[in-house]
């Protein structure tokens, strides 16, 4: 199996437990609370490229969810499709009945979408069996100068230095930072690696439990690492 550029001793998992074979299944009630909170500041990341470059007319969120933070963040700026599998689908168009959502399989995609000028995968890779694919995905419906977004949990910072696999199931492998960078380098042109904190920030009640959680396990807030890049 490939490593995609992560330390030898690693144990891949060798399922995508996120996939439904039912409803219900992956996104269950918590799921559909956390998902407005989750990888906010990615989005804002994202929304703060798309205003200040007037180039950019339309996005691609590959891996959208219930689409919160797509219509909250960034269909106010640009002309947005999110992209998932269909029980995800399902779901954000019951919430977002105006926004436009379709589904597809990142691992064995259709060919019925255009072109982007910004394309956002936001937690995604992590749960892939094959990111590569995911990654020719992205390029495919990429322009020259697009500008893509990928972000995914930074392993060292939130498991520690030692962790060898990820402690949950949904996630088939997790990188550092020097890892991702040397990934997502066979693929892209990197223009920018930070990192981001994993959730929307603020002093809601989730909000609290969560700083209180990552403070007990000695972890940053910021544990997202973000890669904004254009295909090679």
């Amino acid at each position: 199996m490939s490593q995609y550029c992560i330390k030898p001793t690693y144990k891949h998992r060798t399922v995508n437990a996120t996939l439904e074979e039912k409803p219900g299944q992956y996104w269950d009630k918590n799921r559909f609370l956390l998902s407005h909170y989750c990888q906010y500041a990615a989005y804002q990341y994202a929304q703060k490229e798309i205003i200040q470059n007037k180039r950019i007319q339309s996005v691609l969120d590959v891996g959208c969810g219930l689409g919160d933070k797509l219509v909250e963040l960034l269909t106010p700026h640009a002309k947005t499709l999110g992209i998932d599998q269909p029980s995800a689908i399902i779901e954000a168009r019951k919430l977002h009945p105006t926004q436009a959502f379709d589904s597809d399989d990142f691992e064995n995609p259709t060919d019925k979408l255009g072109q982007f000028d910004f394309i956002l995968s936001i937690d995604v890779i992590e749960h892939l069996l094959n990111p590569d694919l995911l990654c020719h995905y992205i390029k495919k419906r990429s322009r020259p100068q697009t500008q893509i977004l990928i972000s995914t949990p930074e392993r060292d910072l939130y498991r520690g230095k030692d962790c060898n696999q990820s402690p949950k199931a949904e996630h088939v492998r997790e990188w550092n930072q020097a890892e991702f960078n040397a990934y997502l380098s066979q693929h892209f042109t990197i223009t920018e690696h930070l990192l981001l904190p994993a959730f929307k920030v603020g002093w809601t009640p989730y909000m609290i439990k969560e700083r209180y959680q990552l403070f007990k396990k000695r972890i940053p807030m910021k544990y997202c690492q973000a890669v904004l890049c254009t295909p090679k």
